[in-house]
């Protein structure tokens, strides 16, 4: 993938949450034993929209945050990282969502999540036909816009209205119980949407959670019942599981002195949909999020450990 043809591949529109995640930069643990943060850009959506720019150069982040100073920072830190955002709306009178963050030693972080009532995604309804117009791209959605019903029902339309224009649809499913009100909800909500999906990225936990299956490549091919093409397991340290109707492929992780796990999922995912919009082989993708993923986990905060664009799309074998 070369540079020029990264410019030419197709779109990738992430639908989702952008906030702030105030982390305590040393392992602690529990939040009761922070004593300082950081602000660093976080959501799940953004992280990915983030990761994606780095191998392509057409990504757009549609959602929203507040009208206010932190809403702008995270606009502002979007914009300069290479995503698009025309259409992330700062709503006014809202505010915007962030995260108190805090990291064991092992790297396994915690999160407190607080927010406005008036969800980002809801946001993104009128903005939902001109984003999925024209050529068939990558959408690219997660379970945190499933929490509220006006953003749930973007969500599921966004899915319904790039399906039926020919797009693919990548899914973060991305369990955080303590978001739901109950456990049964979430499994039953997140399953509707990854019904709708080409390709799941998960980790194992969540595998095992969504599927009711102790095996990792039980839960990888029950959840392939659910509809999707592809299903994408990571296992941390231990690789991934690329599950497809016909095969199981094991990718080996990279060995690396974990700092903080913030984001790794995440950047995973964002590697998938840069090579699911230039046409790469899902397996090189994946191989090559292992590596990246490596990085971030390394470093404090979601994005902070990425590489240059440069470095990202030589890991595709790219022109950089």
């Amino acid at each position: 993938m070369t540079s020029d043809e990264s410019k030419a591949g197709k779109r990738v529109v992430c639908l989702g949450e952008a906030l702030v995640d105030f982390v305590c930069e040393r392992p602690v643990d529990s939040l009761a034993d922070a004593d300082f943060f950081v602000p660093r850009q976080g959501g799940s959506l953004a992280n990915i929209a983030v990761t994606a720019a780095r191998l392509t150069d057409r990504v757009e982040m549609i959602g929203g945050a507040g009208d206010d100073e932190w809403g702008r920072w995270l606009r502002d830190r979007l914009a300069e990282q290479g995503v698009g955002v025309g259409r992330f709306v700062l709503k006014e009178g809202a505010g915007t969502s962030h995260a108190f963050v805090s990291v064991a030693g092992n790297g396994e972080p915690s999160f407190a999540f607080y927010g406005d009532p008036e969800r980002p995604a809801a946001h993104a309804a009128e903005h939902l036909d001109p984003s999925l117009a024209g050529d068939p791209g990558v959408l690219v959605v997660g379970s945190d816009t499933l929490l509220g019903q006006a953003e749930r029902d973007v969500t599921m339309r966004a899915v319904a209205l790039a399906r039926e224009r020919g797009w693919k649809v990548l899914c973060d499913p991305n369990l955080r119980p303590n978001r739901w009100e109950s456990g049964d909800e979430m499994v039953r909500v997140i399953s509707e949407l990854v019904a709708g999906a080409t390709v799941v990225k998960l980790n194992e936990g969540e595998a095992q959670r969504l599927s009711g299956c102790a095996s990792t490549e039980d839960a990888g091919r029950r959840i392939l019942e659910l509809g999707p093409r592809a299903v994408v397991v990571t296992r941390g340290e231990h690789g991934a599981l690329l599950l497809t109707e016909s095969s199981i492929q094991h990718m080996d992780g990279v060995p690396v002195d974990v700092v903080d796990a913030t984001g790794a999922g995440d950047s995973v995912c964002g590697v998938i949909a840069a090579v699911l919009a230039a046409d790469v082989p899902l397996h090189t993708g994946v191989i090559a999020a292992m590596r990246i993923a490596a990085g971030v986990v390394a470093s404090w905060g979601a994005t902070e450990g990425l590489p240059s664009a440069a470095a990202a799309r030589g890991l595709l074998g790219a022109d950089a």
